[in-house]
């Protein structure tokens, strides 16, 4: 059994705004070992459920955060943004996804630090006309290769978004976010332990929790903030304009619907330089 982690920072038990999760920031070391800590306790409950293999994915912010010198040495880590997978990379080989430090959705009321892929260009987006967050899209690109998302941490705005639109996955609540930037973590001891056993019992327990398979044709629809943004994305020609700050696109499965997204929104932020 191969199982691969994706590790965000939002979502690690004492984060509570952005000067604890963005590189030169007054507490960004400080979380980043909390991030690796959190991301070890994962690895070490994967290993105890069987797994032959982890993988450990960077996906947060420049996807360069892992500290790899404190990382089980058991595992192999993938870091640096342009992947094609992006939050996914590795999932191809893989047979469960356990998804560590995770948020909600762009706009979710009181939720830390609330935003989809990114929260400077993205307001709102949906899949197959229902709202989605990173978790979901992440599910989606990984009901692809088969691997159900078994295991997911983070606030309890979070969680209840996960329970809601991904059935039969794990999750574990951290803290409680009491506004965007305001969270009451849970003590470290119980975080630890809700890791471990949930973690551990998710990928035991993951050839009975459903991959979300969606068939195709998959369209993602992706409001921006600004209407230029919608502007640049259409320069693709496979990039449809829905009104001033919305597009869709749409591919035969979610992979490639994914990257056409993915590709409109690079394009959009380009706007933004000037």
């Amino acid at each position: 059994m191969h199982v691969m982690i994706s590790v965000d920072m939002e979502g690690i038990a004492g984060v509570s705004g952005p000067q604890d999760t963005l590189y030169g920031r007054p507490n960004y070391d400080r979380f980043r070992r909390l991030m690796t800590q959190e991301t070890n306790l994962a690895i070490e409950a994967a290993f105890a459920a069987g797994a032959a293999s982890v993988v450990v994915n960077d996906s947060h912010d420049g996807m360069r955060n892992v500290m790899y010198e404190e990382l089980d040495e058991r595992v192999e880590l993938i870091s640096g943004f342009n992947k094609p997978l992006c939050m996914m990379e590795g999932v191809q080989d893989a047979d469960a996804v356990v998804c560590i430090g995770y948020h909600a959705w762009a706009g979710t009321t009181a939720a830390t630090l609330d935003h989809t892929i990114s929260g400077g260009q993205i307001h709102n987006w949906w899949l197959n006309g229902r709202q989605v967050g990173e978790t979901q899209i992440n599910a989606a690109i990984a009901s692809h290769f088969g691997a159900p998302v078994v295991f997911v941490s983070g606030d309890d705005k979070l969680a209840a978004q996960v329970h809601e639109s991904l059935p039969g996955t794990r999750t574990a609540v951290v803290k409680y976010a009491l506004d965007s930037m305001c969270v009451r973590s849970r003590p470290l001891s119980e975080v630890r332990r809700l890791l471990r056993e949930g973690v551990e019992e998710a990928v035991r327990a993951h050839a009975t929790i459903p991959v979300q398979h969606i068939d195709g044709p998959v369209t993602f629809r992706m409001e921006f903030t600004r209407s230029s943004h919608a502007q640049v994305a259409c320069l693709l020609p496979m990039v449809t304009r829905v009104d001033g700050r919305t597009v869709e696109v749409t591919g035969p499965n979610a992979v490639d619907a994914w990257r056409l997204a993915f590709g409109a929104l690079r394009l959009g932020s380009t706007c933004d330089m000037g």
